[in-house]
């Protein structure tokens, strides 16, 4: 009767090598097409809150205005860059020293809300992207510090303040979340410079983006320079940090940092 010769410990080691190899390559491939896949769904977000927000620009008939309280250097703002103000402070439809980066989308879709239209958009977005932010009043969302100054009396008198969580509408404040589960963020357009700014000689003139006349925000300093007034929506990416700006997601391309 004849023997069966047994494989050798080299042809293991081998074939546990081949297969090791193969199964690297199927590793890289499925998490290269979950990358993809990841990419491919937060992009279709990013044109969808575009929609949205071009729908309630064309509703308003003029743009989202965001901006301090206060003109820095003085001086008036310009006409079409104003809701009833004739000095150096207006009123704007988001304050941006109010909210921070990933703050402010839940601001903005509060903004968005206002428009049928807009709202009608919003609503094509997958419930796994658009969801109620857990809030904890008065005391912080998401762990975050709340302004001292909402509540639910301002919230009705001041149109800068989202709705106040109550016992009838606990979920009344939104967030977007990206493919990895993190709040995403807004890049505003800085408000329009007024002509002293644009003519200042100061040492340390506002920062001026000559291209547009606009006031760079803090957020277009660290992750990028709006285009043509056009807002930008932003993921922080698979590191959920923004300042690592290699891997963040962007509704469009920005112009670099200055």
């Amino acid at each position: 009767m004849r023997s069966r010769r047994a494989f050798t410990l080299l042809e293991l080691v081998i074939v546990i090598g081949i297969i090791l190899i193969l199964m690297g390559l199927a590793l890289a491939v499925t998490s290269s097409v979950l990358a993809s896949n990841d990419r491919r769904t937060m992009e279709n977000t990013f044109k969808m809150l575009d929609q949205a927000l071009e729908s309630w620009q064309g509703q308003m008939g003029r743009e989202m205005t965001f901006g301090r309280r206060v003109v820095p250097g003085g001086g008036t703002h310009p006409p079409d860059f104003t809701l009833a103000a004739t000095g150096p402070s207006a009123t704007y439809d988001i304050y941006e020293e109010n909210f921070n980066t990933t703050y402010m989308i839940c601001v903005v879709l509060e903004k968005l809300s206002a428009s049928p239209e807009a709202l009608e958009v919003l609503s094509r977005i997958p419930g796994t992207s658009l969801r109620p932010v857990p809030v904890n009043p008065p005391a912080t969302i998401i762990g975050e510090p709340i302004p001292a100054s909402w509540s639910s009396t301002s919230a009705q008198t001041d149109p800068n303040q989202m709705p106040y969580p109550t016992a009838t509408t606990p979920h009344a404040v939104r967030e977007i979340v990206d493919p990895w589960g993190r709040r995403i963020g807004v890049v505003t357009a800085g408000r329009r410079a007024t002509k002293a700014e644009l003519a200042s000689t100061a040492s340390s003139p506002p920062p001026v983006d000559v291209d547009d006349g606009s006031v760079r925000t803090a957020d277009e300093q660290n992750l990028g320079v709006c285009r043509n007034r056009r807002n930008a929506f932003v993921s922080a990416g698979p590191d959920g940090d923004f300042a690592t700006l290699g891997d963040n997601l962007y509704s469009y391309e920005l112009k670099p940092r200055p």
